[in-house]
């Protein structure tokens, strides 16, 4: 009796959902392959001035810095950038986020090079100050992700209302700590915020900088793994009809309808798990591709 009903390739409950897992296994690809989906971003970098970082440390801040501008430039939509230098105090390095990288190169290496930039810093070491100014300039930004590159060699106490402020703007705090050492509270900040915490040496920073924390910033990976479990939930469906013939009824015998039930209720299975893994483990990417 099987045979003589039409082939399965035949039925829309088996065309309609290849022809959508096909389109969506092609935007995947498309989207791995041409950057659909990245996410436009505003980039606050905060590197430390202290009296700590004077010499290598410090040039290889602002090398890294240039590297980041320089990387930039090869977005067709480039990050907003601003860069900030504190020690005691915090100052804007350039006057405003912008996408234009000569711009922000030319003003940053003209900051860097004032005299009495040091001394307008003071020697110390002010987290929370850096973060509170950083996120205040942040919050201005609409419709960009927002993203606070932190570089310091110094621990310093970090307030938990500055956390709370930019987790509330939607800052994410992101932080290298230079010379091997390790900061519990700036780890936690990171955490909090959902940003990365990075030790290293100030060797590796431009490293860090272009190939770390530029991807992570400009990755279109939640776009891709959304049409990609799309076109897993497409496949669950196209496979309804193979598993109620091929399967539970040729092979296993089972009755016609409770064939059919079984292998309905495969499809709904996937696509409810596949749904919650991704929202809970991704996040939609439509609305807030952040």
């Amino acid at each position: 009796m099987i045979r003589s009903r039409r082939q399965i390739w035949q039925y829309p409950l088996f065309q309609i959902p290849l022809i959508f897992m096909v389109g969506c296994a092609i935007v995947a690809a498309l989207s791995w392959l041409l950057g659909f989906g990245r996410p436009p971003v505003a980039v606050a970098i905060a590197i430390d001035f202290s009296d700590s970082t004077s010499g290598i440390v410090r040039q290889q801040e602002i090398e890294a810095v240039k590297s980041y501008i320089n990387q930039n430039q090869n977005l067709k939509k480039p990050n907003a950038i601003q860069v900030f230098g504190f020690a005691s105090e915090s100052q804007a390095l350039t006057t405003d986020f912008t996408p234009d990288n000569d711009q922000t190169e030319t003003q940053f290496n003209t900051s860097i090079q004032q005299p009495t930039l040091e001394q307008k810093l003071g020697g110390g070491t002010n987290l929370n100050l850096a973060i509170q100014e950083t996120t205040r300039a942040l919050s201005n930004i609409t419709n960009r992700c927002r993203e606070l590159l932190l570089v310091t060699d110094g621990i310093a106490p970090i307030n938990g209302t500055v956390i709370e402020n930019a987790q509330a703007e939607n800052v994410k705090i992101n932080a290298v700590i230079v010379g091997g050492s390790h900061s519990d509270e700036l780890q936690q900040a990171t955490r909090l915020t959902e940003g990365l915490y990075l030790s290293a040496e100030a060797s590796n920073l431009e490293l860090l900088f272009t190939q770390t924390f530029f991807r992570d910033f400009n990755s279109n990976l939640r776009w891709i793994i959304f049409w990609l479990s799309a076109a897993f939930i497409f496949l669950m469906w196209t496979l309804t009809l193979p598993l109620d013939r091929w399967l539970f009824q040729g092979i296993m015998g089972l009755d016609m309808t409770l064939a059919g039930q079984i292998a309905l209720g495969n499809a709904l299975f996937w696509t409810v798990v596949t749904l919650i893994a991704v929202w809970k483990g991704f996040g939609i990417p439509f609305g807030n591709s952040c």
